[in-house]
């Protein structure tokens, strides 16, 4: 029998390779086993890619969040001798690079992001993968178009944030190296630039804005919305356009589009191929709920996995108890803790591996007792 085990990253615990390593340990030698990194256009997705597809990570100078330098990576390589780029916003504007707060806020930009960009364009790639999880700022990608070569007529605020300064934002001066790549951003969220559901009204709140600077965002976002629409065409209320604090819409004036994270991963790494022959599939990620469903790597695996009906379960390290629509495509969904313990202690990275490799071994001791009763079941009916 062959299992593969495609689980993303607990995150702040194990990646995607880790987790699958441990699952795996805990089928004998009777499985075939096959492990394949996986992620949904967040964390870890630059690892997912190159363990599939090879290449090379290139580390680039680019402007922090709040200024100064900062070194971040990119990966460049193949696919069929067509040379593309996937870039990890997080690795540049990422939550983690910053201390949220109303400050950080209104002073943080995503210049560095459209840096990278540029660095990618002069590696003579033809494609550019852009993620967007976990994004720290909320600027509109007003910088990151500054990078591009974009230019705005600014206000007399005081504040770095280039969304808050922007009386108006021209496109003419794009640089001409965006028409020489096509440009994706992996983004499954829906919301639009501004409005009550825009990126400052609801991903605000997290990166620790107050709700004056709020309002102020989403009032700019709108303004400047309005203004590109008059002048370029482009409109920017569209589902999808406030992913990553409004980058989402930044890409589509630089001439990108948005595409789905999981799904385009999947195409990127050949995800189908590798698993239409499996006999069990083995997913999960750090939390299991009605969420889930929206673009997330349990879902995306389920959905593929259905299609070659190859049985799936998933694992977590914790779950709700609604899971939507889940349960018509997972056999089970298993949370490995053990019993009560602390979150900090669950996020252990050695306890997240001993966890998931126990658990395993229960599932694969189940399926392995099923299988051994369907043969003698069958052994029986024909004598």
């Amino acid at each position: 029998m062959k299992v593969v085990a495609a689980i993303d990253s607990f995150k702040g615990s194990a990646t995607s390779a880790e987790l699958n390593q441990a699952v795996l340990s805990g089928f004998s030698d009777q499985w075939e086993k096959r492990s394949i990194p996986i992620a949904d256009g967040g964390e870890g997705s630059m690892a997912a890619v190159i363990a599939a597809l090879g290449g090379n990570y290139e580390t680039v100078s680019v402007t922090a969040p709040l200024g100064g330098k900062l070194q971040a990576r990119m990966l460049v390589t193949k696919i069929k001798e067509e040379k593309i780029a996937l870039i990890e916003s997080a690795e540049v504007i990422g939550l983690q690079l910053v201390e949220p707060s109303d400050e950080t806020t209104r002073n943080s930009s995503s210049f560095g992001l459209g840096q990278m960009v540029l660095a990618a364009c002069r590696q003579g790639v033809k494609k550019i993968y852009l993620t967007l999880g976990g994004s720290g700022t909320s600027d509109g990608g007003v910088g990151f178009l500054l990078a591009l070569g974009a230019t705005i007529q600014r206000n007399e605020r005081m504040e770095n944030n280039p969304l808050l300064q922007a009386e108006s934002l021209a496109l003419s001066q794009l640089n001409p190296l965006l028409a020489q790549i096509d440009l994706f951003a992996l983004a499954d969220v829906t919301n639009p630039y501004f409005g009550n559901q825009g990126f400052a009204p609801v991903f605000g709140p997290q990166k620790g804005a107050s709700q004056e600077t709020i309002q102020q965002l989403d009032q700019q976002a709108k303004r400047l919305a309005e203004h590109i629409k008059r002048t370029t065409g482009i409109d920017l209320d569209v589902p999808g356009a406030g992913a990553a604090g409004g980058l989402g819409g930044a890409v589509r004036l630089a001439g990108g589009q948005l595409v789905p994270g999981f799904a385009t991963i999947a195409s990127l790494i050949g995800f189908e191929e590798k698993i239409k022959e499996a006999d069990l599939l083995i997913t999960g990620e750090g939390r299991i709920d009605g969420q889930t469903a929206g673009g997330k790597v349990p879902y995306g695996v389920a959905l593929l996995a259905h299609k070659h009906q190859v049985p799936v379960v998933a694992i977590c390290g914790s779950r709700s108890d609604d899971l939507g629509k889940l349960p018509q495509l997972l056999s089970a969904v298993f949370c490995i803790q053990q019993g009560p313990i602390s979150l900090t202690e669950a996020m252990e990275k050695k306890r997240t591996l001993v966890n998931a490799q126990q658990t395993a071994q229960a599932i694969a001791g189940f399926v392995e007792q099923w299988q051994k009763k369907t043969e003698s079941d069958a052994s029986n009916r024909t004598e």
